[in-house]
């Protein structure tokens, strides 16, 4: 079974995926793009941990993923990206990835930073798609319309143009809203990791 999702939250990535093992469905491979494919399972003792380790390379890398062979997890996928690890295991009355409250900081510090460099990286894009009409074509999508004349024209002229344009000012009107969108959530992620930090700290 193959289904799409899309999470900016790697928690309740995390959690959606334990719902599916629960249901019999064990996740074998997540795609890039949002396709996750499913097994079907009898065996309900399992659980999937997400890890973000942004700046594992080489020998460190190589460590970290021993380390966690060693304690009985299996890698199910890495996406090198953004360095987002899935790992899973079957139950063992250990099966959290983060035993104590200094390696709990530590995750969220690293999902902070996870959150914010999408939330830049999706407002460079933003800037890129809109700046050169000054953010014009986000509040009216009549800016997203480059025909010249288009809205003096009357009759077939007018209803061709319309329909001729219509495709390419959608693809000029919603990417940026997509962009500013994404931006948004990831920094409502930065300060609810920060706070989940602050709730350890007490």
């Amino acid at each position: 079974m193959i289904k799409f999702k899309v999470f900016f939250d790697i928690e309740k990535e995390e959690r959606w995926l334990n719902e599916m093992l629960t249901k019999g469905w064990v996740c074998s491979n997540i795609n890039s793009a949002g396709l996750y494919t499913f097994q079907q399972t009898k065996d309900f003792e399992q659980v999937i941990r997400i890890d973000c380790q942004q700046d594992l390379r080489g020998e460190k890398q190589v460590t970290y993923m021993q380390l966690h062979e060693d304690f009985g997890w299996r890698l199910l996928k890495v996406k090198s990206y953004d360095g987002t690890y899935y790992w899973v295991k079957r139950k063992d009355g250990h099966d959290d990835l983060f035993s104590d409250h200094d390696s709990h900081i530590a995750k969220y510090k690293r999902l902070m930073k996870h959150a914010s460099n999408w939330a830049i990286l999706s407002f460079i894009f933003l800037m890129i798609f809109d700046a050169n009409d000054s953010f014009s074509s986000l509040f009216s999508i009549k800016n997203a319309y480059f025909t010249p004349g288009l809205w003096e024209k009357e009759g077939f002229a007018f209803l061709f143009a319309f329909l001729f344009e219509t495709p390419f000012a959608i693809m000029r009107f919603i990417p940026p809203w997509l962009f500013l969108a994404t931006c948004s959530i990831y920094i409502t992620l930065y300060y609810r990791y920060r706070k989940s930090i602050q709730q350890f700290s007490q």
